[in-house]
């Protein structure tokens, strides 16, 4: 009899998670194939339709271009002006201010009760 009588099964244990191994790479590489083979495609239709978008961009970019030439329409945008003295910077958004009324009214403080002397009741109302 063998020293450890775990010894048969350990031996079957370690064959069944070798053979289990191996299966699991050969479906990881399938799968590594098939992802990058599909990750291959995505990025051709990117590239396609980014140069798809760039040409409408342009197209767009001439055809308003030509019309603003055409109409004479200057943007604000296209025009750099500096601010004037006292008028707030373009870039920076104006403080909001409280609108009128939204102060909070002053409150009356309450009268201190004053202790009750020489065991005086108080008073009922």
């Amino acid at each position: 009899m063998a020293e450890n009588p775990f010894e048969v099964f350990g031996r079957e244990f370690r064959r069944a998670i070798e053979e289990h191994g191996q299966l699991l790479n050969e479906q990881m590489k399938r799968v590594h194939e098939q992802m990058h083979s599909a990750m291959d495609q995505m990025k051709d239709e990117m590239e396609r339709v980014g140069a798809e978008l760039n040409r409408a961009m342009e197209e767009f970019h001439r055809y308003s271009s030509s019309n603003r030439a055409r109409h004479g329409v200057v943007f604000e945008a296209e025009v750099h002006r500096s601010p004037k003295k006292g008028e707030p910077s373009p870039k920076r958004k104006p403080r909001r201010r409280k609108p009128p009324g939204s102060a909070a009214a002053p409150v009356k403080p309450r009268p201190k009760p004053k202790p009750l002397v020489d065991g005086a009741e108080a008073p009922v109302d």
